[in-house]
């Protein structure tokens, strides 16, 4: 049933994937994909790979977003707009949000299911918030980022994410800590990366499709295997 239940993931990730390319172009080539894997597979590190491990890319048409996921369910997303010096944060399900970026400022999520802040150098210029009917709240403040996110700061963890997603042109990422030790990164919607750097950590339930997944896909590097999952 598992491998069942990502299968299905896998085909939904597909069509997700299919639509927004082919609203953007160029479409990358064989080659540049591959040339890709590679650089991924010898540059990666334990930062990056630690924080890809927290939060998934989702890129749906011009919706990008990151988010934080638990099994099959995502505990919060955020994103990041930047135009000219100003940088603007967006949050949904703030409640989760709080765990990880404690905060002096009160979520009112009876009345509002998103926030925004926007943030110039460092100092957040304004919060807007949004109702369920979509109606946008805003609010100008003179607050520095440490005032806000006194113990991390949400700014440079997502443009760390972003500068990674990137350089490297990810249209999607996935980390499979209910089935183990498993990082997929969508390089296009025909080519997957998946990273499986120990297979005893495998839940024995569903060791034998990624295994055969990972064996039908280019071994790019030990533990790296890139897989053209439809012509």
């Amino acid at each position: 049933m598992q491998a069942l239940r990502h299968t299905l993931i896998f085909i939904a990730t597909f069509l997700s994937l299919t639509f927004f390319t082919k609203c953007n172009s160029p479409i990358p080539t064989e080659k540049n994909i591959e040339e890709t894997a590679l650089k991924i597979a010898d540059n990666i590190d334990m930062n990056s790979i630690n924080l890809l491990k927290k939060y998934s890319f989702v890129k749906r048409g011009d919706l990008e977003f990151w988010q934080q996921v638990s099994g099959d369910s995502s505990l919060y997303s955020f994103s990041l707009k930047t135009a000219g010096d100003t940088s603007e944060l967006t949050v949904n399900r703030p409640y989760n949000f709080i765990k990880d970026f404690h905060t002096n400022y009160r979520f009112d999520t009876s009345n509002y299911y998103e926030f925004k802040f926007s943030k110039l150098d460092d100092t957040i210029r304004k919060v807007v918030k949004v109702t369920n009917q979509t109606k946008e709240i805003k609010n100008d403040t003179v607050l520095s980022i440490k005032q806000f996110f006194p113990d991390q700061d949400p700014f440079a963890t997502i443009i760390q994410l972003t500068d990674f997603k990137n350089k490297y042109n990810i249209v999607g990422t996935s980390y499979y800590n209910d089935i183990g030790d498993i990082m997929v990164f969508w390089l296009s919607p025909q080519f997957k990366l998946t990273y499986i750097p120990d297979t005893s950590k495998l839940n024995p339930k569903s060791k034998k499709f990624w295994l055969d997944e990972f064996d039908k896909g280019k071994h790019v590097k030990m533990n790296w295997s890139l897989l053209k999952v439809y012509e």
